[in-house]
């Protein structure tokens, strides 16, 4: 997934995810206040948030999250931090290495009639 907190129309709104963090006692009770969640004026935070849930739990083996604007996607990753649900790390020869997976042609073929298929 390629810069999704960053294209997302929330930008520095996510900063609701801290109150959420907060009151779940994962962060500390000295830590600065953060904006509460206010249904009317997140409603948008609701349909990033599914998109997100349909984004990992669609996931086969495991997602890979770019990110441009570390600003915007920080109280998620803080969040999921907390939990030991992410790990982060800096793009680099190594992480490329990983995230590559080979393919036969039969597959590449099979995939083809899938997205064949799904277009008619």
């Amino acid at each position: 997934m390629y810069n999704f907190f960053g294209s997302s129309p929330l930008k520095n709104k996510w900063r609701v995810v801290y109150e959420f963090t907060k009151e779940q006692d994962l962060l500390d009770a000295t830590s600065p206040s953060f904006p509460s969640f206010i249904p009317a004026k997140h409603n948008v935070l609701c349909s990033e948030l599914k998109q997100l849930y349909v984004a990992i739990t669609r996931t086969r083996q495991r997602l890979w999250i770019c990110e441009n604007v570390e600003e915007f996607s920080r109280p998620m990753f803080d969040y999921w931090m907390k939990k030991g649900l992410v790990q982060v790390r800096k793009l680099d020869d190594s992480l490329a290495q990983a995230m590559q997976v080979s393919s036969s042609p039969e597959e590449w073929k099979s995939q083809g009639y899938k997205v064949c298929f799904l277009l008619y």
